[in-house]
């Protein structure tokens, strides 16, 4: 091979650094297009939330134009708040919060605008064989649990669902942490919670499912609406084509969850190594079962919302909690950026 003189080399030089310049150029002026959006989830990082962190490894959100960050949550009213604030765009929370919040802020108004879960995850979990049988047994029991876990917030709502004297039941304010370990210990009598944080976090404890009472909330009554995308009313308004994006790529990344188990649960894993893969696929299990394999799921779709439901909801939340003004179903829910209907049905 001849050799290149001195000049030949220089110019071949300066072509490959103004190649490898625009290219750097090029992925900046991309990144710059990307529209910064964040993203705050309901709870701890477990595997239902890996319909988003899928979704991120897998790129839609960046194909919608969108650079989204994701972090944990904290739990219905607190999650509620910091959204907002403004510190967040979206939030993966509960219809229910989003009527106590809106009751409570009139000034601060936050909007479902795509319902992932069909149903209310919150429950109380007991021993079984502890003499706790149903649900007016809790009286005098003691139940730990967090300030914000959902099982707490909506406590009120099981409570009269099922002729509880909530003045009769003990609380221990516990940290998420150590709720369940403390349970299993035998320092109080049951777990107010998600079924799908407490059940899958007590069977890694060695408390197995056959070992428990559980009153799942949607078998006892309170019939309401579990977690999906809700965002501030005002950005409704003045960012509507950014909800649309967000929600179609977030039900891209369900559809991928659903018919790739292992790999959602591996990108949740890549935010906390520590998980247990075995574990959170029966958790992820457990979520299916319960919020997406039910009859409106499988007749219309994820994301159909029933108005008479929200209404019937409106109701249960304001009168339980005792808050005013009532807010009207147009101000909770939204179906403007749902997905088509052929889009929203699921295969399990």
């Amino acid at each position: 091979m001849p050799r290149m003189s001195w000049n030949a080399l220089c110019r071949a030089a300066l072509v490959a650094l103004g190649m490898l310049l625009g290219l750097v150029s090029g992925a900046q002026a991309e990144d710059k297009a990307l529209i910064p959006v964040r993203l705050r989830l309901d709870w701890v990082w477990q595997a239902p939330q890996s319909i988003f962190t899928i979704a991120y490894e897998r790129g839609y959100y960046r194909d919608e134009g969108l650079d989204v960050t994701i972090d944990r949550g904290y739990g219905g009213l607190e999650n509620a708040s910091a959204l907002a604030s403004g510190n967040y765009e979206f939030l993966f929370g509960d219809m229910s919060s989003v009527i106590l919040f809106n009751a409570k802020s009139p000034d601060r108004k936050l909007m479902s605008v795509f319902t992932i879960y069909d149903a209310y995850l919150g429950s109380v979990i007991t021993r079984a064989g502890s003499g706790i049988n149903k649900p007016n047994d809790l009286e005098g029991k003691t139940i730990g649990a967090p300030l914000t876990t959902g099982g707490r917030t909506m406590f009120p709502a099981f409570a009269k669902a099922n002729g509880i004297d909530e003045s009769k039941v003990n609380w221990q304010t516990i940290s998420i942490q150590l709720q369940d370990q403390q349970f299993a210990q035998g320092q109080f009598d049951a777990v107010a919670s998600f079924t799908t944080t407490s059940l899958l976090n007590l069977k890694q404890l060695g408390v197995p499912r056959d070992k428990l009472t559980i009153f799942n909330f949607a078998d006892y009554g309170v019939d309401l609406y579990g977690s999906g995308i809700v965002v501030r009313s005002d950005y409704v308004q003045s960012n509507p084509d950014v909800i649309r994006k967000f929600v179609r790529a977030t039900m891209r990344g369900l559809t991928t969850m659903l018919a790739n188990k292992v790999e959602a649960i591996e990108t949740l894993k890549k935010r906390d190594p520590l998980l247990d893969t075995s574990i959170e696929l029966d958790r992820l299990n457990l979520m299916i079962e319960m919020t997406l394999k039910r009859p409106a799921v499988e007749k219309f779709g994820v994301g159909h919302v029933d108005p008479a439901r929200v209404q019937s909801s409106i109701d249960t939340i304001t009168t339980v909690f005792n808050v005013s003004p009532v807010p009207p179903p147009e101000e909770i829910y939204t179906d403007k950026f749902i997905p088509s209907d052929a889009e929203r049905m699921l295969k399990f």
